[in-house]
C-alpha cells in the first residue's frame, strides 16, 4: 500500500517537462550571468523602485522633477529695536493674538511686533509703539518710538534676535491718516515697517517708516 501511494504522487509528463525546463533555464541564466552576458537592465541595482518613488515625491505641481526638497527660510523673533540716530532702544514684545485689549497691554511694556507680520528675514516685519512729547512720563514704554519721524533716507535701524542683528536702511518716512494706513504683509520683500502716533498732531495720524534689509550680523 505504501508503494502504491508513492506512485500516486509521482508527477505526470507535463509537470516533469515544466520542472526540466525551469531547471535548464535557471542553469543557463546562471552561466550567462557569471560570463557577464546578461543585459544591463537585469543586473543594474544602482536604482530601485524606492529610488524612483522617492524622486516622484519631490515633483512640483507642474510636474518638474526636483531631486531635493526646497529649503524653507526660518525667521527669527525680534527682541530689541534700536536706532542710532535717535534715542530708540526698546524691547520688542511678540504677542500671538490680535485682540486690541491685549495689544494695548503689550504696548505698556515696549514696542510690539504685529502678530500677522513676518519674522525677521522672511518678509515685512511691522513693529509699532507709543511716542510722547511729554518731557516726563511714568512709563518709558510711552516714549518707545520717540524720534522716528526725524529719520532720513539711508539711516540705519537695528533689530536684534537672541543671536543675530538685522540691519535695515530707511527708505521713506511718511505721515499718514490712520484710516488710510496700509501695511502689505503679502509681499516677499525683506523689510521693516515702523509705526507710531503723531504726538504733536491729531491722534488719527501715524508716522510710518519703511526700511529695507541690508545685512545680518552675529551678536
Amino acid at each position: 500500500e505504501i508503494t502504491m501511494k508513492n506512485k500516486d504522487f509521482l508527477p505526470d509528463s507535463k509537470i516533469k517537462f515544466t520542472l526540466w525546463f525551469a531547471g535548464i533555464f535557471l542553469g543557463t541564466f546562471l552561466l550567462l550571468f557569471v560570463a557577464g552576458l546578461v543585459p544591463d537592465e537585469l543586473t543594474d541595482t544602482n536604482e530601485s523602485v524606492f529610488d524612483d518613488l522617492r524622486l516622484r515625491t519631490f515633483e512640483t505641481a507642474e510636474g518638474i522633477k526636483d531631486t531635493e526638497p526646497i529649503a524653507k527660510v526660518i525667521g527669527e523673533t525680534p527682541v530689541r529695536l534700536s536706532i542710532p540716530n535717535t534715542k530708540v532702544n526698546v524691547i520688542v514684545q511678540n504677542p500671538i493674538s490680535k485682540d486690541n485689549i491685549l495689544l494695548n497691554e503689550y504696548l505698556t511694556r515696549g514696542a510690539v511686533r504685529y502678530p500677522e507680520s513676518a519674522l525677521l528675514g522672511t518678509g515685512n516685519v511691522l513693529i509699532f509703539g507709543h511716542s510722547s512729547n511729554w518731557t516726563v512720563v511714568q512709563n518709558a514704554a510711552y516714549k518707545a518710538l520717540n524720534g522716528i519721524e526725524t529719520l532720513k533716507h539711508g539711516d540705519l535701524i537695528y533689530v536684534d534676535s537672541t543671536s543675530s542683528r538685522y540691519v535695515y536702511t530707511v527708505q521713506t518716512v511718511s505721515l499718514v491718516d490712520a484710516s488710510l494706513e496700509y501695511v502689505d504683509f503679502s509681499n516677499n520683500k525683506n523689510m521693516l515697517t515702523l509705526s507710531t502716533c503723531n504726538t504733536l498732531g491729531k491722534k488719527e495720524q501715524r508716522y510710518v517708516v519703511e526700511a529695507l534689509f541690508d545685512r545680518k550680523e552675529n551678536l
